[in-house]
């Protein structure tokens, strides 16, 4: 059975209200006629109005958002569409941290008006010289690779219910 912790949720909600609950039990967790309280009155309150279905929305919701970031740190192949040909640029954590260095360098030499000057960077391919407009238009298809996650991401959080099969490219592309 696939269960995500609702006895668990419940048995905390019913100790933030201030209930003595010793704990929660059931033959199926997904069932709420099946659970037993051992504890005070407010603890069997507290436990049998607990929302299942909100809960689990917001159970969804963060495994959604973690399936963004998965997808997010992916990377993306980008042509620079010449000697360089395909490059793999990472977008994990730590490469964006590196592509906040050459995002800044990048933009002072476009505002100093300088086109030619190299950067060197390093991608998921390898080694690679760029120019500052030549950065720019990696990061002009980075966000539009990241654009459409977030914004899948923002719908699938929408959804009441979040579908089961949220993690599938069909609702990501």
């Amino acid at each position: 059975m696939w269960t995500v912790g609702l006895l668990a949720a419940a048995h905390e909600s019913a100790i933030a209200a201030g209930a003595t609950i010793r704990s929660v039990s059931a033959t199926d967790e997904a069932d709420k006629s099946t659970w037993v309280v051992d504890g005070d009155d407010l603890a069997v309150q507290t436990v049998m109005a607990f929302d299942v279905a909100a809960f689990l929305q917001r159970y969804m919701a963060a495994a959604v958002q973690a399936e963004r970031e998965r997808r997010l740190a992916l990377g993306f192949s980008y042509d620079f569409g010449d000697e360089r040909g395909v490059h793999q640029i990472g977008t994990s954590p730590a490469d964006m941290i590196g592509w906040r260095d050459v995002i800044d360098y990048a933009n002072a030499l476009v505002d100093l008006g300088d086109t030619t000057t190299q950067i060197a960077i390093v991608t998921d391919t390898g080694p690679a010289l760029v120019t500052a407009p030549e950065w720019q238009a990696v990061m002009l298809q980075a966000a539009q690779v990241r654009q459409v996650l977030w914004a899948r991401s923002f719908e699938l959080q929408a959804m009441n219910p979040i579908p089961a099969n949220y993690a599938d490219d069909s609702h990501w592309t």
